[in-house]
């Protein structure tokens, strides 16, 4: 099956300033829940689009928001410009109250295993 990209993410730059020497850009990206993708390989993570708004390059990303809906926590990966999900199931039963590690999504996760799209609220930084 194949792999989410950067063309599954629905780019809106909501408010655009310059602060400094820097133009900061408060983006909603919207993970479509259309189609048949899976979560890329383990440690690679979603590619991003690649201007989120800027001219020329981007400096770094800020995530404001993580999808509350599905619990899933998203970290930007500035190595390779993507974003990695992380999840935690939980205890088992309360006898078995031990925390469990957040573990990577798998490469089964779609992302319409969730009724709400995957939503991220965040503010790139560049030029």
């Amino acid at each position: 099956m194949a792999a989410l990209t950067a063309t599954h993410w629905t780019e809106v730059v909501n408010n655009r300033f310059i602060e400094g020497k820097h133009k900061r850009n408060d983006i909603t990206l919207t993970l479509a829940t259309t189609g048949a993708a899976f979560y890329p390989t383990s440690g690679v993570g979603i590619p991003l689009p690649t201007t989120m708004g800027m001219v020329r390059n981007i400096d770094y990303i800020k995530i404001y928001s993580n999808d509350q809906a599905s619990g899933i926590i998203w970290k930007y990966n500035p190595t390779g410009h993507t974003v990695r999900g992380y999840w935690n199931s939980g205890p088992t039963s309360t006898a078995n109250a031990t925390p469990v590690a957040l573990g990577e999504l798998p490469t089964t996760w779609t992302p319409s295993d969730f009724a709400a799209a995957v939503v991220l609220y965040i503010e790139a930084v560049g030029w």
